[in-house]
């Protein structure tokens, strides 16, 4: 219960945030945030439709299409996201907008819609629009990131934004707050998760193995090898580690073989016991 109501509140948040972002900054100098607020800002615009408005019934529309695919609880998440996402649109207008520097719109709006977004899909909801559509296409299409998909639709949303009002300049920095936006929600998505895989080639692998087993507690898997060149073969070590954990591993290398061969790379995502669960 207690979680169900902390991922709620999160939802919720996330809403608060990404109106904010978009009521403060990007409504006032038309840049676009794509997807169902694109739209929306453009009809307002054009026809002074408000904006929570489009946005409700636009969400609705998408929710009522793509509900069968989705399971009773990611829909009351998204119905509740979408709900207080036109909520607070609506009372976030009394916070007036700054609208006197583009750049500063861009990045700060992007910023805000990015974190806002990010948030809510994070605990499996939805600000309806773009991101409710990249995560039925994400559903069917795994090895294309959620980030990806919003991007995507957003990008289309600008262009046509971008024509209707005439101006490159506005479709310029709607990208710019897009690009801003896709990297910030990626980040959320992804939070903590950023790791380093560690390759070690050594005459001393097991040794090592040893070390990086009992005295840093962490698993390590060796991989049979064969040296092109020398045509000798040894086990080469492979270990997944936090960030932090780096330094202690080639610390405790350089102590066992100095003359050891070490691979460090950055690991995008990391899922299993240590890190994040599947």
């Amino acid at each position: 219960m207690k979680k169900k109501l902390a991922d709620y509140s999160v939802i919720i948040l996330g809403t608060f945030i990404l109106a904010f972002g978009v009521n403060f900054f990007l409504v006032p100098v038309k840049i676009s945030t794509g997807g169902a607020g694109g739209v929306a800002m453009a009809l307002y615009h054009l026809f002074h439709i408000p904006v929570w408005v489009t946005t409700l019934i636009l969400n609705l529309i998408l929710l009522v299409l793509g509900f069968r695919t989705m399971k009773k609880e990611s829909l009351i998440k998204i119905l509740v996201g979408i709900l207080f996402l036109s909520l607070f649109l609506r009372l976030t207008e009394v916070f007036g907008a700054y609208g006197e520097d583009r750049l500063i719109c861009a990045v700060f709006g992007g910023a805000l819609a990015g974190l806002g977004v990010g948030l809510s899909v994070l605990k499996e909801g939805s600000t309806g629009g773009s991101d409710l559509a990249a995560m039925m296409l994400h559903r069917s299409i795994r090895h294309i990131s959620l980030a990806t998909f919003i991007l995507m639709i957003d990008a289309g949303v600008i262009l046509a934004s971008g024509f209707i009002f005439g101006d490159v300049t506005i479709m310029f920095y709607s990208v710019l707050s897009l690009y801003i936006s896709s990297k910030v929600t990626d980040f959320i998505l992804v939070r903590g998760d950023f790791a380093k895989s560690i390759y070690i080639i050594s005459e001393k692998s097991d040794e090592i193995a040893f070390c990086i087993l009992s005295d840093l507690d962490r698993g390590v898997t060796g991989i049979y090898s064969k040296g092109c060149y020398s045509e000798r073969k040894q086990m080469m070590l492979m270990c997944i580690v936090k960030s932090k954990e780096v330094p202690k591993i080639l610390n405790k290398v350089k102590q066992v073989d100095s003359g050891a061969f070490v691979i460090v790379s950055e690991v995008r995502e990391v899922r299993g016991d240590g890190f994040k669960e599947i």
